[in-house]
């Protein structure tokens, strides 16, 4: 292991936390929803930096109003302006206002203005009213709900954040229904209103403009035979600083790490809009990748954000080496602080995770790629405008970047690669044992997953099924159903199309085993449904 810790001091002497501090900066103050002028802006920045490293560096195309497989890319959207203003008797209770509050605009949502009386809605199903206030996922409120305007918010989010939501709407879906978002906190205090009895006015007024103009992506390598991808989403509203531009800047540090070890490494950097430019990107890659690192919210303030890195697993059923090399960089890195006898612990909260949907590792899995992800979760701001600057740590996303460097360079030395595997390995096995006991189910079948893991057949044509195909297939009622079962995204959108273009015929019970739940029999009834309808599309 001698030769693997001289890797973290020469990968530690490259860092320079200036350079995190001064790119983190610089990427939040762009609006950088999908589509935008401010996303091509980030992405030409970067690149600048990017280019003073003497790599390769390609910026690519992203069509709009395409699709891929199951992914559709939307249409390119520029807001202008918008406000909301909330009146009860003639008197303004709140105004919230775009740019101060940068995410009150659902993204891609139509223009339009005017003013009304505010409804009530429980659900989608039965909600009328030329203005109203619901909770609901926001592409299906936009679909089902014929308003004027429809006023989002989400319990699950920050209670004084107003939450990012976005339509991804194509130039054929547009219609004159906006959609704006409101914190919960005030959500709240209209919802008591209403139930009183008490008349609520909202004007509001946005003035945004759709375009034909392509997204771009920026590919950055080194090396001509197979080696590591590192891929991060540069996408979100301003000012996304958690979700993503630490996962964006954690990834160029890494590509400026990597630069001073020419000769040793192949190396990518692969910076996407989320979904939509990743099922573009292989495309324009050097080569097939030996594993790919995805880099999605890392390197917050943990007290501030509560949360904890996970090193999330590809399905347990796939071979994989990227886990372990990655687990073990961690520990190699942030175990820093000391124990009362001198032994290194943990300076910040990270552990293992089963596979989790919901970034671009989901591509690349269902490419038949190695894939892991380096993914900070929960997060007290995500998806609302306080996630901001301040809640993260330039020095820790410098960290995190040695530790995605570190796991790509231990690879490539093919150094220690069985001991590495085995002892990793066997870690997984113990861990479910004892998460077996918290949880009270039984994990004594892991050993049996690990022993028979398959080589994924590759074929980059392939897509994860998005939530929106589902519904589209299944219609609200079901989709929602389906949607309210924990699990179930992950389960159908990569998972189980993983699995069945690998020939795994038990992936129902190999998903529950891995992620220790135990679905009812109603709940596995509507999620075989559910995929019966979809199967036949998968290939």
């Amino acid at each position: 292991m001698v030769y693997i810790h001289d890797m973290v001091e020469q990968c530690t002497r490259v860092l320079n936390v200036h350079d995190a501090e001064d790119l983190l900066k610089r990427i939040t103050t762009y609006d950088r929803v999908q589509g935008s002028t401010g996303l091509v802006k980030s992405v030409r920045e970067i690149a600048e930096f990017i280019e003073s490293l003497d790599l390769e560096v390609l910026i690519f195309e992203i069509p709009v109003n395409s699709s891929r497989g199951f992914v559709e890319t939307p249409t390119s959207w520029e807001l202008v302006e918008g406000y909301v203003e909330v009146k009860y008797r003639a008197s303004q209770v709140v105004k919230l206002a775009h740019p101060d509050r940068p995410t009150l605009v659902a993204a891609h949502s139509p223009p339009g203005e005017g003013c009304g009386e505010l409804k009530l809605c429980k659900d989608i199903a039965n909600c009328e009213g030329d203005v109203v206030l619901v909770k609901a996922p926001p592409y299906l409120a936009y679909k089902e709900i014929p308003a004027d305007l429809i006023v989002l918010y989400d319990d699950e989010r920050y209670v004084k954040g107003v939450p990012y939501t976005g339509l991804f709407i194509n130039t054929n879906e547009v219609k004159k229904t906006c959609v704006v978002n409101i914190p919960y906190l005030t959500a709240l205090k209209l919802i008591s209103l209403i139930n009183k009895g008490e008349k609520i006015e909202i004007c509001w007024k946005i003035d945004a403009k759709y375009s034909s103009r392509p997204m771009y992506g920026l590919l950055a390598y080194e090396g001509k035979d197979p080696g590591i991808l590192y891929t991060s989403h540069i996408c979100h509203p301003k000012p996304g600083a958690h979700d993503n531009a630490s996962g964006t800047v954690a990834n160029v540090l890494s590509a400026k790490i990597l630069s001073r070890f020419r000769g040793k490494i192949s190396h990518a950097h692969l910076l996407v809009p989320e979904y939509s430019g990743t099922v573009f990107a292989y495309d324009y890659l050097p080569w097939k990748p030996v594993f790919t690192v995805n880099l999605d919210m890392v390197g917050s303030k943990q007290h501030i954000t509560g949360s904890t890195l996970n090193i999330v697993n590809a399905p347990l059923f796939a071979r994989s080496v990227s886990s372990p090399y990655i687990y073990v960089a961690a520990k190699l890195v942030l175990d820093k602080a000391h124990s009362f006898r001198g032994l290194k612990q943990p300076a910040i909260k990270y552990s293992l995770s089963p596979f989790t949907s919901g970034s671009d590792h989901d591509v690349m899995l269902m490419w038949g790629l190695d894939s892991a992800m380096l993914n900070e979760w929960p997060s007290k701001y995500y998806h609302t405008d306080m996630d901001d600057y301040d809640t993260i740590s330039p020095r820790l996303v410098a960290g995190i970047s040695v530790l995605a460097s570190l796991a790509g360079l231990i690879a490539a030395s093919d150094q220690h690669k069985g001991e590495i595997l085995r002892a990793y390995f066997d870690f997984v096995k113990s861990w479910y044992a004892v998460e077996a006991l918290k949880y009270g189910v039984d994990a004594s079948g892991i050993s049996k997953v690990l022993d028979n893991q398959v080589v994924l057949d590759f074929n980059p044509k392939r897509t994860p099924i998005t939530s929106r195909h589902f519904y589209k297939k299944l219609g609200a009622t079901k989709y929602l159903k389906m949607r309210g079962i924990k699990g179930a995204a992950t389960y159908l959108s990569v998972y189980a199309p993983l699995a069945y273009v690998n020939n795994i015929t038990n992936s129902l019970e190999l998903f529950q085993l891995e992620n220790l739940i135990l679905w009812s029999n109603e709940e596995k009834r509507i999620i075989q449904d559910a995929w019966l309808v979809i199967s036949s599309e998968v290939s």
